[in-house]
């Protein structure tokens, strides 16, 4: 008699886990889609990203901020020609062979100057070697956790089918700011990497000079460095968010419930949002940067 009250119990019931399967499916791939876009963003270099903007880059550091570089490297050579001249007795003891190691050395750096944008991408390059050779592997991840929280279900529980329901839609939302987060990351990036290469000129031509203005460029070159290594740190965070993932299907299946699992899933999902903000300043520290 009651055969029709069943029947909606089973629809509804099966409706909640298809909702549920589709929601989990919504926020893996979005994940998923924005990780790849990590990795990919990390194993690029400048001119890969974009080559007009490099060129446009360097039209501008060229004619713009070339000239700055090169009026400062002026200075620091009468400056550093003024300190030859007044440490030697006021000149009585001057050596011309000293005279000649600065010209020299004046050389060399105009060479550098000239060439201080073709550098500066050239410490992408090395980052990009570095990111190829970690394993394509390594950064897979594990979708056995959707299947876990499904199974986990009693067969029709429409109770706890709607808890999950309910859930599995917060999860999905969180996972949206959460990938717009780490496309924040990713672009933000390759933006300050842009700015940095722009004004290569102005703290190569600070080189010449260790007492008075060269912790200008060697900051700089350690902030080039701390981007670079930014990268790699950005994708060892993807392995581990794979290794946490497993952890918490393994966890899952040991606990017995899908909530457990799904509230396992955001918290990988928290930890790589907050190291992924945390690259640069991490990559900072090990080049020693203030």
């Amino acid at each position: 008699m009651f055969g029709w009250f069943d029947d909606v119990k089973e629809w509804i019931f099966e409706t909640l886990l298809g909702s549920i399967s589709w929601f989990l499916d919504m926020s893996h791939d979005m994940f998923g889609k924005s990780m790849v876009t990590i990795r990919e963003n990390v194993s690029e270099t400048p001119t890969e990203f974009s080559a007009t903007i490099v060129e446009t880059l360097r039209a501008i550091s060229t004619t713009a901020i070339l000239p700055i570089g090169g009026l400062l490297l002026t200075y620091i050579f009468c400056y550093e020609l003024y300190q030859l001249v007044v440490e030697k007795n006021r000149g009585n003891d001057f050596e011309t062979g000293q005279l000649m190691f600065l010209i020299f050395k004046t050389a060399g750096m105009i060479l550098l100057l000239t060439h201080s944008f073709d550098i500066t991408l050239a410490f992408f390059d090395l980052g990009q070697w570095i990111t190829n050779q970690i394993p394509q592997t390594a950064m897979v991840l594990p979708d056995s956790i959707r299947e876990n929280i499904l199974e986990s279900i009693p067969e029709g529980d429409i109770g706890q089918a709607l808890g999950m329901w309910t859930i599995s839609v917060i999860v999905m939302i969180v996972t949206f700011f959460m990938s717009m987060i780490i496309y924040l990351v990713a672009w933000s990036r390759m933006v300050t990497i842009m700015l940095y290469i722009s004004v290569a000129p102005i703290p190569f031509a600070t080189f010449m000079n260790n007492d008075w203005i060269g912790s200008v460029g060697q900051t700089y070159v350690k902030n080039l460095m701390a981007l670079m290594l930014q990268g790699y740190f950005m994708i060892i965070c993807l392995i581990i968010y794979g290794g946490l993932l497993e952890k918490s299907s393994e966890l899952m299946i040991t606990q017995g419930t899908g909530f457990y699992g799904l509230v396992l899933m955001l918290v990988s999902m928290a930890i790589l949002v907050i190291s992924l903000t945390r690259t640069h300043s991490l990559a900072k520290s090990v080049m020693g940067v203030v």
